[in-house]
């Protein structure tokens, strides 16, 4: 009976917050609606489209995994988030802004030229093609914790879930659901950290019970030098990231495109501590979690709260995670579309352009669904690093180059450097 309560209670919390974003679907009848929101965001609404897409599977179920695991070492990906927001705002956001794209590839390629615009966003879209594989895992040990599903029916099930969130609403959805996911989130993640520390008896005592064999509150077990090749896989990625670009594109103008990226640095990072809190009561309570550490979320919400709370919060955190899975694939089909298929002669002509668009988006999502199992048993947020490294290593340094040393860019040597980057980045990681 209390099993049955549980998994009503979060089939009911999803489904009405899912209508929500559905509802989205009617107000986009055009590609630029789809992709940009017409550009009529205001700072919160350009945050909660970075929020939306930038706080997920990593940030909750994969952060308290690698607490579990590897202690404060966590709080890579979060703080990391925060740092980059902040200097998309202060650097970034207006150049971007002010010329009028809908791609960070189309805007490198008005100084690199026509074929770095297709080499990037082609290499772009795999990198963010490959974070979500991440939240295809996130998703997989939510579903599997309440339903406990197979496999290949978690995997159909989410991206059935994370088509709907795309094909309705494109970045209006997006943003729509990184505000539904901001409330949501903290509440769920306050409370599960103040919980634990109460279960736990005070953050002392957590510490204390931790295993003195490993390093959980430094970077030697996890290594300094990993640490610090991931938060700067972590920067970088962010500011060549299709999608959070997408959010400044999106901007009524420069003032709100650099205060959207400004909100989101700031409420990032504290997600990421209340998440390693978790994280670490669970390792000095429940050792019995570490043959499947991705499943420590989920099993914390089972265990620590009663049937309909923890129903409520794990339908919460799913959401989160389908969110950024959705805006992940809304950045490869706004590349894959508008620097690949739009103005294309032959059949394609024939199809109307928010269709193709939508076309591009299940493509995405079939692809994306059969990679994940090849992964089935990696870490969430192993898959979330390089997929930033790799995005980094494409458009980053031609981002920076044209910001800053603009007059270098017309130089041979610099753009064949940086065809090189990303070649260079898959050697050093193979």
């Amino acid at each position: 009976m209390e099993s049955f309560i549980y998994q009503m209670t979060f089939i009911v919390t999803f489904v009405s917050i899912s209508i929500l974003a559905i509802r989205k679907s009617m107000q986009v009848a055009s590609t630029d609606d789809f992709a940009v929101a017409g550009r009529t965001l205001n700072a919160p609404g350009v945050s909660w489209i970075i929020i939306g897409t930038l706080v997920g599977g990593v940030s909750t179920i994969g952060t308290v995994q690698t607490a579990y695991t590897h202690g404060i070492s966590a709080a890579i990906f979060t703080f990391g988030s925060g740092v980059s927001c902040f200097l998309l705002g202060c650097f970034f956001a207006k150049a971007l802004r002010e010329e009028g794209v809908v791609t960070v590839s189309e805007y490198l390629g008005k100084f690199f030229g026509r074929n770095f615009r297709y080499y990037s966003s082609a290499i772009n879209s795999l990198g963010m093609f490959i974070h979500v594989v991440g939240q295809f895992l996130a998703s997989i040990a939510i579903l599997q914790a309440v339903f406990a599903l197979g496999d290949t029916l978690s995997v159909l099930l989410t991206m059935l879930l994370i088509g709907i969130f795309v094909i309705s609403g494109g970045i209006a959805g997006a943003g729509l659901i990184g505000k539904i996911k901001f409330f949501m989130l903290y509440l769920i993640m306050i409370i599960s950290a103040g919980v634990a520390l109460y279960n736990g008896g005070g953050l002392p005592k957590i510490l204390s019970q931790l295993p003195q064999d490993i390093d959980m509150l430094g970077f030697a077990d996890y290594g300094i030098k990993t640490a610090t090749v991931d938060m700067f896989s972590m920067i970088v990625g962010v500011l060549s990231t299709q999608i959070y670009l997408q959010a400044i594109f999106s901007a009524r103008n420069i003032r709100e495109a650099r205060n959207g990226a400004f909100l989101s640095a700031v409420i990032i990072p504290p997600i990421g501590v209340f998440g390693i809190v978790v994280g670490l009561y669970l390792r000095a309570n429940h050792p019995e979690i570490s043959a499947n550490p991705a499943q420590a979320l989920p099993y914390f919400l089972h265990q620590c709260f009663p049937p309909v709370i923890a129903a409520l919060f794990s339908a919460g955190i799913l959401l989160v995670v389908l969110g950024t899975g959705a805006g992940l694939v809304l950045g490869v089909t706004t590349n894959l579309f508008h620097d690949f298929l739009q103005g294309r002669a032959g059949m394609l002509q024939r199809i109307r352009p928010i269709r193709l668009i939508r076309m591009s988006t299940c493509a995405v999502l079939v692809l994306a669904s059969m990679l994940v199992f090849t992964g089935l048993d990696s870490t969430i947020l192993k898959w979330s690093y390089m997929s930033m490294g790799l995005r980094g290593s494409t458009v980053f340094a031609g981002l920076f180059i044209v910001i800053f040393f603009k007059r270098f860019a017309e130089s041979k040597v610099l753009l064949m450097l940086l065809y090189c980057l990303p070649i260079l980045y898959v050697l050093l990681n193979i």
